[in-house]
């Protein structure tokens, strides 16, 4: 019995042994089926993505409210790509840190107009889609293409294109007027306003009125602060491109102007400014016209200095390079005082090829304050003593306090190229590449 007892324990003792065998052996045989990694798992962080607002149908006219958006948070307006009649934009107020943007969502076309009315710290800019330069477009348009009307600070207008436009292509209230009185207050003027990088082809003015006149004792449509530049101005004969008749500050640079005014011959100035600013890094060739005719003042009792410089002009059928002239009307008691002038290192060749001007670097009237004029080149000028002595078309009495370093000489002397027109000489001329 005990005999028995003892063969059915080892027996026990045998079966528990195989089983477990069996077990590990199905383990072994589960783990060389799916691996257990020993890298820890990769992760990666979700592409942030700036939360927005997609609108538009892509046809007809669209209405951008900002009374009906909440636009505390989310600050990306995006249009849908198509082609609209109008697009308006209403009632939107950014901050100067974090403005309100609208994009293009792939190539946005208007047909007839953009229209804003109330808007601050905004941005219109047609730069969202890659492989799009001019995200919105406008062509073919019968009448003026951007109108800009009531409350417009901090307004940036960015990468558009411009072709055949037949009234202005950008403009203020009442077409060449702004009707906002200036009262000393930045909320009684028009602060930052930029046009960057855009194409206009065959494309009415930039014009934005206003006026400052002692006599009738009107300060209204004030400009501080506006940047032109980056910009293309071609194929049009509308005569002056840009105008800001009451401007503080304006920053014009780095502009391309090219065949321009064929057969007009107005007195024009490419670009039209009056107030205190800088021109410079601008290239203007085979047009009509000053590339700047720039009306002097100051805001206050400071005088402030305007200036002129790297710029090209090359080919005009009328008047030289720039103008500087000032007006006794803009000289208002309390408001205004005169501004001084500094021209310098620009590049002028080829002016007034009709030879009924002068067609010098510089048109000087009087201007109430003192000139700067040194290192600027000049070659085929045109005077009406046959004689060009220190290239300024002086109607003046304004005094020159500096007049150092300019140089006047032939075309294969003075520049290597009619492209890039880089200088011969050091340290004279424009040293531009655009």
């Amino acid at each position: 019995m005990k005999r028995f007892q003892k063969m059915q324990f080892i027996v026990f003792v045998l079966i528990i042994l195989f089983a477990a065998c069996k077990k590990n052996n199905t383990a072994a045989d589960q783990t060389t089926e799916t691996p257990v990694s020993t890298t820890p798992p990769t992760t990666s962080n979700p592409i942030a993505v700036t939360p927005s607002y997609e609108i538009g149908t892509g046809s007809g006219n669209l209405t951008i409210d900002g009374k009906s958006l909440d636009l505390t948070k989310i600050k990306l307006i995006k249009v849908k790509a198509g082609t609209y009649k109008t697009i308006t934009v209403l009632n939107i107020a950014g901050t100067v840190d974090q403005p309100v943007l609208i994009k293009n969502n792939g190539q946005v076309n208007i047909s007839e107009s953009l229209i804003t009315d109330n808007i601050s710290n905004l941005q219109i800019t047609g730069d969202y889609t890659a492989g799009i330069t001019y995200g919105f477009s406008f062509t073919n348009i019968g009448y003026r293409a951007i109108s800009l009307h009531g409350k417009m600070s901090g307004l940036t207008l960015k990468n558009m294109s411009f072709k055949n436009v037949n009234d202005y292509t950008i403009s203020g209230d009442s077409g060449n007027d702004n009707n906002l009185k200036y009262a000393g207050t930045a909320a009684t003027r028009t602060e930052g306003f930029k046009i960057l990088n855009c194409l206009f082809d065959n494309a009415g003015a930039i014009t934005f009125g206003g006026n400052l006149n002692k006599d009738s004792g009107e300060d209204s449509g004030f400009f501080k602060d506006v940047e032109i530049a980056y910009n293309t101005f071609q194929n049009t004969n509308v005569g002056s491109l840009c105008s800001f008749t009451n401007v503080q500050d304006y920053n014009i640079h780095h502009n391309v102007v090219n065949n321009v005014n064929p057969s007009n011959n107005n007195h024009n100035g490419i670009f039209s400014m009056q107030g205190n600013g800088k021109f410079h890094d601008n290239k203007c060739t085979n047009y009509q016209g000053n590339s700047i005719r720039m009306w002097l003042y100051s805001r206050g009792s400071t005088p402030a200095t305007n200036e002129i410089y790297n710029n090209i002009c090359f080919n005009t059928r009328k008047y030289g390079g720039f103008e500087l002239q000032a007006f006794d009307r803009n000289m208002y008691p309390g408001k205004t005082t005169f501004a001084n002038a500094k021209v310098y290192n620009n590049t002028v060749g080829q002016m007034n090829t009709s030879k009924d001007w002068e067609g010098q670097v510089l048109d000087l009237y009087n201007t109430g304050g003192t000139l700067e004029f040194y290192n600027n080149l000049g070659f085929n000028l045109f005077s009406s003593t046959k004689t060009v002595t220190n290239m300024i078309n002086n109607m003046s009495d304004t005094k020159i306090i500096k007049e150092e370093n300019n140089k006047y000489t032939t075309q294969s002397s003075a520049i290597s190229d009619l492209t890039g027109f880089v200088s011969l000489l050091t340290g004279i001329g424009a040293s531009l590449s655009l």
